[in-house]
């Protein structure tokens, strides 16, 4: 059986407590509009990027982006295609 090498002392207890308030401080922030769609936009390049990597494209994540905002590179149809129809 795993017996662990710590001591719960009050230290570590004062801690975790405040870690805990700290969590419950920011899942408590109201996120704007525009945090909000900043924060999909990303998700969504860096989705994109990564899922068309592993199948070979050969883009790197700044070329998506731009991809993604209508920029086009020669010799890599195949690669924007793929981006596109992500």
């Amino acid at each position: 059986m795993f017996t662990p090498n710590f001591q719960i002392t009050a230290a570590l207890t004062q801690m975790l407590m405040d870690i805990e308030a700290s969590r419950q401080a920011v899942s408590s922030l109201p996120i704007t509009l525009p945090v909000l769609t900043s924060l999909r936009e990303s998700a969504r390049l860096i989705s994109t990027h990564y899922s068309t990597q592993i199948e070979g494209n050969r883009l790197t994540q700044a070329q998506v982006d731009d991809v993604l905002h209508g920029g086009t590179f020669p010799n890599r149809e195949r690669d924007e295609r793929e981006v596109k129809n992500y």
